[in-house]
């Protein structure tokens, strides 16, 4: 076979690396401060857009089978639908509660959402957001997990210090585990045996075997700490330490930090995706990068005002 023209090979290339290019995820990172969301193309690590939604948005989930984008407005007591192929508002559902954590089912067919005041999880059916069930729960509900299996909802009640363990699919409360004091972020496994819990007020995290519904270890990190994030192989577990403008770095197989990395004032939401740690710092308005090879801040990107990101926030568009 004769070896292809350079020219060709030459186009060849550049279009594998446009597609590759293209297929990198996005962040949506809500800014409480000023009722946007930024749109972050990871690929070139610059926002692409800024899109108004509701009142002091929040929590974040990315549906990119859907092609949507869920964020929950704390002062609007509503949900805005973002269109994730063109970055626009799809539009509103209004709530009587105040929504604060959002996490969808692993079919995207159930989005879970913490009402904070009235102590209560939302269950929303994605293809008709008029039909959803109630459950009572702990006191003020915030972060949210559900297993991979979609079988199980876990759900930090921050003033009961406790998480709950609900059949996702009935709402039914299967058991409570009890924490340190204001449980708040919650991450999981990729393989759905170990369930992080972020204890705000403990400067801890509590280490939860997912099947027993027991605490096998906890964890002092910095200075109220907030939300987490796993890798994909499971092996490593980032914490924002809220007040110490940090990450904590632990090692899953030995249940203890191995670094901390100093980030952007008041670190909140976090996120893991193809080796880099994306954290967003509500104080310096701005998501830090963290190559996780090196455990080395490698890029600072602009967003909006007071920025929170909290819940899962990349995801890839559609092509």
């Amino acid at each position: 076979m004769k070896p292809f023209p350079l020219i060709f090979s030459t186009l060849l290339l550049a279009l594998v690396l446009a597609g590759e290019a293209s297929a990198a995820p996005f962040a949506y990172i809500t800014n409480q401060g000023s009722d946007n969301v930024s749109v972050i193309d990871l690929a070139s690590e610059k926002v692409i857009a800024t899109i108004t939604v509701g009142k002091a948005p929040v929590g974040v989930a990315a549906a990119p089978a859907l092609q949507r984008v869920y964020i929950s407005n704390v002062d609007s007591n509503s949900i805005s639908i973002i269109d994730m192929a063109h970055n626009v508002m799809l539009g509103e559902i209004a709530l009587d509660g105040t929504p604060v954590g959002l996490v969808l089912s692993p079919d995207e067919k159930t989005l879970f959402v913490a009402d904070w005041f009235q102590d209560r999880i939302m269950a929303f059916d994605t293809a008709d957001t008029q039909r959803h069930r109630d459950i009572a729960i702990g006191k003020a509900p915030a972060g949210m997990a559900v297993s991979p299996d979609g079988t199980r909802l876990f759900v930090a009640n921050r003033d009961s210090d406790d998480i709950a363990v609900i059949d996702a699919r009935n709402l039914k409360i299967l058991g409570r585990i009890a924490v340190g004091k204001h449980p708040f972020g919650l991450a999981i496994s990729p393989d759905g045996k170990r369930l992080y819990a972020v204890n705000v007020y403990a400067n801890s995290v509590s280490v939860i075997d997912a099947h027993a519904g027991v605490v096998s270890a906890t964890i002092p990190v910095g200075e109220h700490p907030y939300c987490a994030a796993v890798s994909t192989d499971g092996s490593r577990v980032y914490v924002t330490n809220t007040q110490g403008d940090s990450v904590a770095v632990i090692d899953a197989a030995a249940d203890r930090v191995v670094a901390t990395i100093a980030v952007a004032a008041f670190p909140e939401g976090i996120a893991y995706n193809a080796r880099k740690v994306y954290v967003a710092s509500w104080s310096d308005d701005t998501v830090s990068v963290i190559d996780t090879s090196t455990n080395q801040v490698v890029g600072s990107i602009p967003t909006g005002k007071r920025s929170r990101a909290f819940g899962q926030f990349i995801a890839e568009a559609p092509h």
